[in-house]
């Protein structure tokens, strides 16, 4: 008597078969509830920092500004001091900051990032009201959330604009640093997202400041100070090239 074998799948087979099996198992529910927490993680933290960058703008550039003004200044009140060739790069330094700053400022400024974190704000609270009451919503089928859905589309669409991918990153990470088992390592990679972040945030205005002080220091290091024959000769009179002195005609000859 033949038995006849029953195939079996293979192991890769049995595995995508257990990974559909668990992820029928996870209710629609529970994915919107992981989805929105990180949502609105990244909603704040755009907000935040939208905060962090008008912060940083005004300070930046209003020391700048005071930076290029009283540089002149500087230069003016202590010329006895400092070399042509000094004063000239100091100057120069000013002006170049000045400029930056009135420039950089203008276009930041246009970008409204007090309107834009408030946006952002807004659109973060929307979704935490939308997350609080999903959660309430326990042992409901799939198609009674459909209203809870729509409240959540519409403040998204109403915020009018999409966080950035920083802040995704950020929200994503303190997500599984809170469900991680290892947290040192969550941390770890949490800190190095920060540390990205404050690169965007801050790298403009330090290019700002930093900028202009590596130039005026390669300038005074690298070009040679030029010799003034005017300011070298006393009380102003002309250098005679001639080699000769020539008699006035004011004096009598001897």
């Amino acid at each position: 008597m033949q038995t006849s074998r029953i195939p079996t799948a293979s192991g890769a087979t049995q595995i995508r078969l257990a990974a559909e099996t668990v992820r029928k198992n996870v209710s629609a529910r529970d994915r919107y509830l992981n989805n929105w927490n990180v949502v609105k993680r990244a909603r704040f933290n755009a907000a935040k920092r939208f905060e962090r960058k008008q912060d940083a703008s005004t300070l930046a550039f209003a020391l700048a500004g005071v930076f290029g003004f009283l540089l002149p200044i500087y230069t003016t009140i202590f010329q006895d001091s400092i070399s042509v060739h000094t004063r000239n790069v100091l100057d120069f330094t000013g002006f170049v900051t000045g400029s930056l700053s009135m420039v950089i400022g203008l276009i930041e400024q246009a970008k409204d990032y007090p309107a834009k974190a408030r946006r952002f704000d807004e659109c973060g609270r929307k979704v935490n009201s939308a997350l609080q009451r999903l959660t309430l919503m326990n042992g409901v089928a799939d198609r009674e959330l459909q209203p809870i859905l729509e409240e959540y589309e519409r403040a998204l669409h109403e915020c009018g604009e999409n966080h950035d991918e920083i802040d995704y990153e950020i929200a994503r990470a303190q997500q599984d640093l809170k469900n991680a088992a290892n947290q040192a390592d969550q941390k770890k990679k949490l800190a190095a997202l920060r540390r990205r972040e404050a690169v965007q945030i801050y790298g403009l205005y330090w290019a700002i400041w930093i900028g202009p002080l590596l130039l005026s220091a390669m300038l005074l290091l690298l070009v040679p100070p030029g010799q003034n024959t005017a300011s070298a000769t006393k009380g102003g009179a002309l250098p005679d090239f001639t080699g000769a002195q020539r008699a006035s005609p004011f004096r009598p000859a001897n």
